[in-house]
């Protein structure tokens, strides 16, 4: 069995898929991967020069590849390599260069969508050539349909990346959105990715901590750098069980403190079925359960913490993160007001029962899902008018 050759490797790859590697370590420790693509020219005719006559000659069909290196994260191109094979087997190849690479793109985008005014030629230069990029009736358009963007746009400069960032969250507060008011959407997503209830919360928030860093306190809290917000804060011994808390902060101030979020249900009942005395309803067993556990997680990592707490990587490098542990907050997320509307109107002894004991809580504190829903929606509705004004 002999090893296969780039050749083979290049023989055997189909036009129709585009083939990536597996990640790499590149300069800096930033993830390199390499992409590849073959394409396959049918030949054809070419003018050429031969002996200072101009003839047209036939070109032979080839298979030629292109080869992208590229950082995984930012999908920076750093080299980009043209390449083909003889029939003898050598190789002829073209590289271009990160900078290269940026102004050959930008001179096929240009080509593509430039607007010729007339049949003359056009010989322009780069700064002046972006004013020419689109007609005067497709100027026309473009600002009669995004004349809010635009008049943002010139007062506050926005960014790129301000937009990007807003219209993410609005698809993310949609798909928030749909979880509380469709069971179908939220039971398909629950079984397409094979996760408990209590999971696809957790997946959606760790895809979306900003939720939490806008919407639990004024105070802003962020995970810890590089981390997932699901976090083991007391580890295994010989006598004590692991405490792993659903979401581990730390407020983004000049001091951080920490904070701890335990992640229930947003169906899940928030007092019990059958009052307890006339007009009082207990809190749910899952609701006080889930109390009770982020109030021992709490305890068991202030057991084992000091006052503050230097973070470590994996590899036991300090992060230059250092966190402070007194009194640290705590927040259940747990089920949803709607439990308390009738057709009627609410239940307000039920409602009354529930408020009195999330509210007579030193700690934590209950929020329900609508709640932190309905607080997102704001931050947003914030961004898009601060976008708008």
């Amino acid at each position: 069995m002999h090893d296969v050759s780039e050749q083979e490797i290049h023989l055997s790859m189909r036009t129709d898929k585009t083939y990536v590697s597996p990640t790499m370590k590149g300069f800096a420790d930033q993830k390199v991967r390499i992409a590849n693509k073959v394409f396959d020219n049918p030949g054809g005719h070419e003018f050429a020069l031969v002996k200072g006559e101009v003839i047209l000659r036939e070109t032979p069909a080839g298979r030629f590849q292109i080869k992208a290196t590229f950082f995984e994260t930012s999908r920076g191109i750093q080299t980009l390599t043209i390449q083909k094979f003889t029939k003898h087997g050598g190789k002829e190849y073209f590289t271009f260069l990160p900078g290269e690479v940026t102004r050959l793109l930008k001179f096929l985008t240009d080509i593509k969508r430039i607007n010729f005014p007339d049949e003359g030629k056009v010989n322009i230069a780069d700064a002046d050539l972006e004013q020419l990029l689109l007609s005067p009736e497709q100027i026309k358009r473009v600002a009669g349909d995004n004349q809010q963007l635009l008049a943002a746009l010139a007062r506050n400069e926005i960014t790129t990346e301000d937009v990007v960032a807003l219209g993410y969250r609005k698809r993310e507060l949609r798909v928030f959105d749909r979880f509380l008011t469709e069971p179908a959407f939220f039971k398909a997503t629950q079984e397409h990715r094979g996760l408990s209830p209590e999971g696809v919360w957790q997946r959606f928030f760790e895809r979306n901590p900003w939720i939490f860093g806008t919407s639990l306190s004024l105070i802003h809290f962020c995970p810890l750098d590089d981390r997932k917000m699901e976090q083991v804060v007391r580890g295994f011994s010989v006598t004590d069980p692991g405490k792993r808390v659903d979401a581990l902060l730390r407020s983004h101030a000049l001091i951080s403190t920490t904070c701890f979020v335990e992640i229930k249900r947003h169906d899940t009942g928030l007092v019990s079925d059958d009052q307890y005395r006339s007009g009082i309803w207990q809190p749910s067993k899952e609701l006080s359960g889930a109390v009770a556990q982020v109030q021992g997680t709490v305890a068991a990592a202030l057991d084992q913490w000091h006052s503050q707490e230097t973070v470590y990587d994996v590899d036991g490098n300090p992060t230059g993160e250092v966190i402070f542990t007194t009194e640290p907050r705590s927040y259940v997320i747990c089920g949803s007001l709607t439990e308390f509307q009738t057709k009627p109107g609410v239940n307000d002894r039920k409602f009354r029962s529930f408020e009195l004991y999330r509210r007579n809580l030193v700690r934590p504190e209950v929020v329900t899902f609508d709640e932190l829903y309905q607080r997102a929606r704001l931050i947003v509705e914030a961004d898009q008018d601060s976008t708008n004004a």
